[in-house]
Formats: C-alpha cells, sequence, structure tokens
C-alpha cells in the first residue's frame, strides 16, 4: 500500500470508483428491458439472452451483478428473477430514467467535468455534442422523446406528492411552465377535477405533448407554443415550474421568475418544484444533482437561503418550503406588496 493511502481508505476510494461500472449495470438493465422481462417470473440468461440477440454468457454475468446489487436475485434452476427494489426499473417506473442516464448522450459529458469546472463559457454537454443541451434536443427527436420519458419517469412520484397539497384548493387554471410531455399537467388535472391547465413549451416539446394528451383531457387544456422567456399566458391562478429553475444560473432564473411575476394575477402562486441543498456535512443526494446540472445546463440546485433571494430579485416572496419527496421540495410563493 502506498504510503499516501491506508487499507481502509484505498478500499473506500475503490468502491467509490466502482459506482461507475453499477451505475451503467443498472442503466444498461433498464435499455435491455430487464426487469420487464422478469416481471411474469424467474428466467434463465440464456432465454433472455435469445430474446435480446446477446450472449448468454455475457448476459448472466450483467444478472449476477445485477444480483449483487439487490436488483435481482438468484433462483431455482440456474434462473433469475426480480426483486422489489428491482421492480422499480420497469418501464412504468423508473426505467427509462436509469436507461437514459446511461445513454452515449448523458454519460459522456460527465468525462468532461474537469473541463467544465476549468472553463468560463460553454458547458460539458455542449463540448461533447456541440450544441447546448435544449438546442441538441430541438434537433433530434429521438433523444428528445428518450429524455421527456425519463423526465416524465423522475417527477412521477413527485407530481404525486405535489397533487396531495391543498394549494390546489380552490384554484381555476394551472400554467405548467416548461411542462414536457405534459404527464404532470395530466395527472394533476386528474387529481383536481375542476382545474384546467396550460403546458407552456418551446415548438418541438409542445406538438408531441399536445398528441400524447388523454382524450378525456382535450376540452380543459391548452398547449402553447414558445419560449417562457420572452411571454407567458397571463391571469391564471397558479404557475408550476417544476425542475425547471435550476437549469439556468441566478440570473437567468429570476429572469424568468420575473416574467411568471409579470403574467401572474394580483392574487396568484408560483409553485417551485426543486431540490434543496442540505448543508455541505449532510449527505445529501442534491449534491450529485447540482454537479450534474453544472455538466448538463450550467444551471445549479440552491439552499433556502438562496432560493429566498431569488424569489426576492424578481420581486416575490417564499410562503411555503416544505419537502414533497426525499430529492424534491415545494416553494410556493406570491407577489412582494
Amino acid at each position: 500500500m502506498s504510503a499516501g493511502a491506508d487499507a481502509e481508505s484505498a478500499a473506500f476510494v475503490l468502491d467509490l470508483l466502482a459506482g461507475r461500472c453499477r451505475a451503467q449495470a443498472i442503466s444498461t438493465a433498464a435499455e435491455l428491458g430487464i426487469a420487464d422481462r422478469l416481471a411474469g417470473g424467474p428466467r434463465r440468461a440464456a432465454e433472455l439472452a435469445a430474446e435480446l440477440g446477446g450472449d448468454a454468457g455475457a448476459i448472466e454475468r450483467l444478472l449476477a451483478l445485477l444480483c449483487s446489487l439487490g436488483v435481482c436475485e438468484p433462483a431455482a434452476d440456474g434462473r433469475f428473477g426480480l426483486t422489489s427494489r428491482g421492480r422499480a426499473l420497469r418501464a412504468d417506473a423508473l426505467g427509462p430514467l436509469a436507461a437514459f442516464l446511461g445513454s452515449p448522450v448523458m454519460w459522456d459529458p460527465l468525462a468532461r467535468l474537469p473541463e467544465a469546472l476549468r472553463a468560463s463559457d460553454g458547458t460539458a454537454f455542449e463540448r461533447t455534442h456541440g450544441a447546448r443541451l435544449y438546442e441538441h434536443l430541438a434537433r433530434d427527436a429521438r433523444t428528445a422523446g428518450a429524455y421527456d420519458a425519463a423526465i416524465a419517469a423522475y417527477t412521477r412520484a413527485v407530481t404525486a406528492a405535489l397533487g396531495e397539497r391543498d394549494v390546489f384548493a380552490g384554484a381555476r387554471t394551472l400554467v405548467d411552465i416548461g411542462g414536457g410531455s405534459g404527464a404532470s399537467l395530466a395527472a394533476l388535472l386528474r387529481r383536481w377535477p375542476t382545474l384546467r391547465g396550460v403546458l407552456v413549451d418551446l415548438p418541438h416539446v409542445a406538438g408531441p405533448a399536445r398528441a400524447r394528451l388523454p382524450a378525456e383531457l382535450a376540452g380543459r387544456v391548452e398547449v402553447v407554443e414558445g419560449d417562457y422567456f420572452e411571454s407567458l399566458p397571463a391571469g391564471a391562478d397558479l404557475y408550476l415550474l417544476q425542475h425547471v429553475l435550476h437549469n439556468w444560473d441566478d440570473e437567468r432564473a429570476a429572469a424568468l421568475l420575473s416574467r411568471v411575476r409579470a403574467a401572474m394575477a394580483p392574487a396568484a402562486s408560483v409553485l417551485v418544484v426543486e431540490a434543496v441543498l442540505a448543508p455541505v456535512d449532510y449527505a445529501d443526494s442534491a449534491r450529485m444533482l447540482d454537479l450534474e446540472m453544472l455538466v448538463l445546463t450550467g444551471g445549479r440546485e440552491r439552499r433556502k437561503p438562496e432560493w429566498r433571494r431569488l424569489l426576492r430579485a424578481a420581486g416575490l416572496r417564499a410562503e411555503r418550503l416544505e419537502p414533497l419527496t426525499p430529492a424534491s421540495w415545494l416553494l410556493v410563493a406570491r407577489r412582494r406588496p
């Protein structure tokens, strides 16, 4: 062992570095639909390989690692089964998110983190793909579809928790800013039958979202194509920014909040759903999301005082701040007098 590290410290660091293999194994399992294929019961690696067109030995090695991670478990006769935790990787759960995060589109920019720390212009994503994230999605429909599915999977539990909050009681109209596929808006409208919704997003996002909206909500949803930094529908009761502001630095985030303030009625509320950074001496998964924002968009996660300052800069005041899920908080704000 080198003089600079004892055995325990070296083992700790090596275990951290092995995280790349764990993450990629889980992402690959989601990409291959392993959880969905095992949902009906345990199966042999050779069966899965035949369906996937892969090598049985290689598939078995992946399944063995997934067993060590608690996603799969060994069953009788050399078969592999799915654990309760593994069900979270199904296509109707977090599977689309896991698959997308391990794709080259998202994985490769992380290798440029050293550049992101040194450079003052452009993001690691831009250096990798030649365009900023949302420009890239506008040019690549297939990637945009995978991104929308990933975000919908990520926000499903958050939206369910949000829908139970009393901020929607008595509201007539909700504007979902940067609402993506419309999955969150649809879930909120189902939960609150008297609520009408307006989805605002860029044309390459809003067009497909309009086509995917459930037929039973057609009379209650309006889809607006446009740049939400430029204009927003005026006079609504609620304006929702769900995992949108973390994509931008403070200047752009304050500009967007100012645009919301200009559009909202005097008694309206802004609903901000984001991670909130804990103090640095606490274990905090939001720190990883913060680093990802640095790499992907140049945005950031924020601490409670930083959120309050950002709102104040836009002429808003925070009225409530409460957890929704372990990774997301709800911040309710209104106009400052």
